[in-house]
């Protein structure tokens, strides 16, 4: 297994939180290296989120609360994601039946997460902005979460394509 992939996949999967993830424990001499990863780039989203949205200062005052605790509830819904990730890369040379099931699992769990979140939100958001630059607020988020996605894609291999002798049915 290329650990390079895995570690660029680490750093990119951090740009929707910044807490400490749970790692794989085969993968937990990363940790620290990931946390860093994703402090730095969590900084970097808060100030693409400030300047896309060009707030007045009374916006910002009622913005920024809420976006800081939208960001504490999702730093948990990336931590699974990072923990897709892990578990996979552990798994990546001998990847079972079982443990594809869990990933896909877990990765649509993450993502009906991650959506679950942001509808949650869109009414404190709107009553802290008008409803354009909410428009924009997430238009934002979304940019950002294309630009994790396509770097996940690009350093993550896909699973092996080894035959499986058990045929996919649902659980």
């Amino acid at each position: 297994m290329n650990i390079k992939w895995f570690f660029v996949a680490l750093a990119a999967a951090a740009l929707p939180s910044f807490a400490t993830a749970q790692v794989n424990p085969a993968l937990a001499e990363i940790t620290e290296a990931t946390e860093q990863a994703r402090s730095i780039v969590q900084t970097e989203r808060k100030m693409i989120i400030s300047q896309g949205l060009e707030l007045t200062p009374a916006q910002s005052n009622a913005f920024w609360p809420i976006y800081d605790k939208y960001m504490a509830e999702m730093k948990e819904i990336g931590n699974r994601r990072v923990k897709v990730i892990t578990d996979f890369a552990a798994n990546y040379d001998n990847i079972t039946d079982e443990t594809a099931r869990q990933l896909i699992a877990d990765s649509l769990k993450y993502q009906a997460q991650m959506v679950d979140l942001r509808k949650s939100y869109l009414s404190k958001f709107r009553k802290a902005l008008p409803e354009t630059k909410v428009l924009r607020f997430y238009q934002l988020e979304n940019k950002l979460d294309a630009i994790t996605n396509f770097a996940l894609a690009r350093q993550i291999p896909l699973a092996p394509a080894k035959a499986s002798t058990t045929p996919a049915s649902a659980p």
